[in-house]
């Protein structure tokens, strides 16, 4: 599952994205109890930079790795900067500061506006992730028929993969920062290249 994620990007983009959101929500709701969301807006500052960077380097539009990292980098930052201030705000008030998430009794209707509201919410989550699979899927580079995906042909010597974190060289050559070319099986052996591991033309496949 792990490979299939990493070859076909139209998969890492969203599982990329529904992290980054996640992360970004768990800021959002430990700021919230103290009344500090500052983490909260760098990291999603980090975050849509991070998400605008993979989306622009996976359809094959412009090639910038770099970004992404630093702005991961940038997400991290701030989740340890809130940790830091969380644990600070309980020792100067130990008491107060989860006061908000202590147990209360929530009457039927607000309990049922709250499920209706998280139905909802699941509803344009899973919407907006299949718009985020489908914009991948349909602009980024494909193979054309008697093409395959062909890896190792540019001067890293095949220790690029994909959009991985191996990809150490991406961006410095024709793949676009890809790692490998869609290319036909003859053009790929003339260019010492081999078959993308799990790609279509992938021996261990067939």
């Amino acid at each position: 599952m792990g490979l299939g994620f990493l070859i076909h990007d139209a998969y890492l983009f969203p599982l990329f994205v529904g992290f980054i959101a996640l992360t970004l929500w768990l800021l959002y709701r430990s700021g919230r109890r103290r009344r500090d969301l500052a983490a909260f807006w760098l990291g999603l500052a980090a975050g849509v930079l991070a998400s605008v960077a993979l989306w622009l380097l996976v359809t094959g539009v412009y090639a910038a790795p770099w970004v992404i990292y630093a702005a991961l980098a940038v997400v991290l930052a701030t989740s340890v900067w809130d940790a830091f201030k969380a644990r600070r705000a309980a020792a100067c008030s130990p008491n107060a500061p989860y006061k908000a998430d202590q147990a209360r009794s929530t009457p039927d209707a607000a309990r049922g506006q709250r499920v209706v509201r998280g139905a909802a919410i699941s509803v344009a989550a899973a919407a907006a992730f299949y718009g985020m699979y489908k914009s991948v899927d349909a602009l980024a580079p494909k193979a054309a028929q008697g093409e395959i995906a062909c890896w190792g042909i540019n001067s890293c010597k095949g220790t690029t993969a994909c959009t991985t974190a191996f990809n150490a060289c991406t961006g410095q050559n024709a793949c676009r920062g890809r790692g490998y070319l869609n290319v036909s099986e003859a053009e790929c052996e003339a260019k010492g290249g081999r078959p993308l591991a799990g790609s279509e033309a992938d021996p261990v496949r067939g």
